[in-house]
């Protein structure tokens, strides 16, 4: 071998080593790097927990509440309809109760008239014919 040869030999043999050195230091960069990022993520699924924790609480809490707030408005409903029935029957019967005498009342009324004015055309000199009632009721 050539002194050139095993020069070159000796480059490359350097060259390897210093490549293997290199690699071995990002190995090691990276294993520090990584242990690092592990610890973050240890710290922050330390934190989350409680926070995801509380996150549950107040989602049953609201959950709670509006199934409580559904029941009274199932029970506000339930009131209003059954007010407005009984106000709708009251009303029907005061209406029956003013309505009825009144009618009955009207009818006697009216019977009274109806006799008083059948009495007082029954003359005989007040007679109409038929024709001139006719008469008088077209216009034209």
């Amino acid at each position: 071998m050539t002194d050139a040869s095993t020069l070159f030999l000796g480059l490359i043999a350097a060259s390897v080593v210093v490549m293997a050195l290199l690699q071995i230091a990002a190995l090691i960069f990276l294993a520090s790097y990584a242990k690092k990022l592990m610890a973050v993520t240890e710290d922050l699924r330390r934190e989350i927990k409680p926070l995801a924790a509380k996150v549950s609480a107040i989602a049953d809490e609201a959950q709670r509440a509006a199934a409580l707030a559904t029941k009274q408005v199932e029970r506000v409903d339930a009131l209003v309809s059954d007010v407005t029935r009984r106000v709708h029957d009251t009303s029907a019967a005061l209406q029956s109760i003013v309505t009825g005498p009144m009618r009955q009342g009207t009818a006697i009324f009216s019977g009274v008239r109806d006799l008083i004015a059948a009495l007082l055309t029954t003359k005989p000199d007040r007679h109409i014919d038929r024709d001139e009632e006719e008469d008088a009721l077209f216009v034209g």
